[in-house]
């Protein structure tokens, strides 16, 4: 089986982790400090801020900008659950907001007028680099004066415009999941300019604490390991690399298609580099894609589905309510929900497990 995704893991990440084990210190130690320290070095960042998980980063980036019950936030209609699943837990309603056709990333132009038709006050806006794409974030941000802007570059770090990916917003959220391309296992980082706000996600990941047994507010236990922390330091240092092997694959993948008629793939803003955190291609509309995950399998190829359509999803009922009743579709996140397939990238996938993945593609498709 060609796995859709591998994590690059060897002896450094083994003898970090014998190290940490050894010291007795598992939590909060020398290893979050130096993992913090490399990512705002790279991203170009004042503060970082370790984190649980991706969605741990997003849930007290909401909560340090004061989203609460009655709030909106403007959210992409395209993403995996966890943006808006966050607003839900704090109250909010996600005003969905769907993407462009190129990008596959929000545009300035529908996030101002989703913030225009919203109903309720909106406290704050989630711009998504999907799958290792750039957003527009300048722009969105300069579309929605006096709303700050959360970029969500959990799949986009080693991704970069003129800035690396996770410099621009107020805060920009990490993930480390293992299958981004760098991984801790679980993990996630904020990362922000503001002292104050630095400040305020420092409580809000340990427990609301100021100092230790001194508590400011209610907040639960969003810390990483030292393990995990010391992965990601080594992980640092692979990170050029591992995005100069995925830039390979996904180029070979982007002509190979072509020259079969399989075109729809995401494109980047001028000037960009991508990572390839996940490779997508659109398939043709009569092609049931579920099913083509399924004969793919059985030949040994292990692919998925792009993403999801938040508006199809029943806990995202009543934001798809508000935006049916102002008249705001989703037909580009509906296409790539439906019809999205995502292929194996990884470093250390050959060239021949490439062929095999475009070849045995297009003789399912057929």
């Amino acid at each position: 089986m060609i796995p859709l995704s591998r994590p690059c893991l060897g002896d450094e990440e083994n003898q970090a982790v014998a190290a940490v084990l050894a010291t007795g210190r598992l939590v909060q130690g020398e290893q979050v400090a130096r993992f913090q320290a490399l990512v705002a070095t790279y991203t170009g960042r004042k503060h970082a801020l370790a984190v649980s998980s991706g969605t741990a980063a997003l849930r007290i980036a909401l909560e340090a900008l004061g989203v609460g019950p009655g709030d909106a936030v403007l959210v992409p209609d395209l993403t995996w659950p966890s943006p808006a699943h966050v607003v839900i837990e704090l109250g909010a309603l996600p005003v969905l907001v769907d993407v462009d056709a190129r990008s596959w990333n929000v545009t300035p132009e529908a996030m101002a007028q989703a913030l225009a038709q919203s109903t309720r006050p909106v406290r704050a806006a989630i711009a998504i680099d999907q799958f290792g794409n750039p957003s527009p974030a300048r722009e969105i941000a300069a579309a929605l004066p006096g709303i700050p802007l959360i970029v969500d570059s959990a799949c986009s770090l080693g991704s970069r415009t003129d800035k690396a990916c996770g410099a621009l917003g107020v805060i920009a959220c990490l993930s480390f999941h293992p299958r981004k391309v760098l991984t801790t296992g679980e993990g996630g980082m904020c990362l922000t300019d503001d002292d104050a706000l630095a400040a305020v996600l420092a409580q809000l990941r340990n427990h609301g604490q100021i100092s230790p047994g001194v508590f400011a507010r209610a907040s639960g236990n969003h810390r990483l390991s030292e393990i995990a922390a010391t992965i990601g330091a080594v992980q640092m240092g692979r990170l050029p690399g591992m995005v100069v092997e995925r830039e390979a694959i996904a180029q070979f993948y982007t002509h190979a298609l072509a020259e079969r008629g399989l075109s729809d793939v995401q494109m980047p803003p001028a000037g960009a580099r991508r990572n390839h955190q996940t490779f997508g291609v659109l398939l043709p509309a009569q092609v049931a894609r579920d099913a083509v995950v399924e004969k793919l399998r059985a030949l040994g190829v292990e692919t998925a589905r792009l993403s999801y359509a938040l508006h199809t999803l029943p806990q995202l009922a009543k934001s798809a309510e508000e935006a049916r009743l102002v008249g705001r579709t989703f037909p580009v996140a509906n296409a790539l929900a439906e019809r999205g397939l995502a292929l194996p990238v990884w470093p250390g996938l050959s060239h021949d497990a490439q062929r095999k993945v475009i070849e045995t593609l297009c003789d399912v498709l057929k």
